[in-house]
C-alpha cells in the first residue's frame, strides 16, 4: 500500500460484517466497507476509482442498541491498488464532509479510544 496509508493518524475499526457503501448520486453500491475511522475509510470497490475523486456516499452502521443509522458523508480518494480478486480495488478515502449526526454515529460505532 502507498505511504499515505501508513501515515494514518486516527485508529480504525474493521468491518466484521458486510456493509455496502452506496454512491448517493446514482444510488449504486460502489463497494464494501473495509475499515473506518473518524477521518477516513477503506473500501473494497468494484471498479477503479478516480485518483483524488470526490464522492458522496451513504452506508448504515448499527448503534449499541443494534439500531441502524444511515451515514451520509463526502469522501475523497487518497490511494488505491488492485485487490486479489480481478476487477476489484482496495481504496483509501479521507472524509471531507459529514453532518453532526453522521459524526456521532461513527464515533459510537468506533467505541471508546484505546489506551
Amino acid at each position: 500500500m502507498s505511504g499515505e496509508f501508513d501515515q494514518r493518524r486516527a485508529a480504525r475499526k474493521r468491518a466484521t460484517a458486510p456493509i455496502p457503501v452506496v454512491d448517493v448520486m446514482n444510488e449504486r453500491v460502489i463497494g464494501q466497507l473495509g475499515n473506518l475511522s473518524t477521518s477516513g475509510m477503506m473500501l473494497l470497490v468494484s471498479s477503479e476509482p478516480v485518483h483524488g475523486g470526490v464522492y458522496q456516499v451513504a452506508f448504515t452502521l448499527p448503534d449499541a442498541q443494534h439500531r441502524e443509522h444511515r451515514i451520509e458523508i463526502g469522501i475523497q480518494e487518497q490511494w488505491h491498488e488492485p485487490a486479489a480478486s480481478a476487477g476489484q480495488f482496495w481504496s483509501g478515502y479521507r472524509i471531507v464532509s459529514g453532518g453532526d449526526d453522521a459524526v456521532r454515529a461513527i464515533d459510537e460505532w468506533l467505541g471508546p479510544p484505546a489506551d
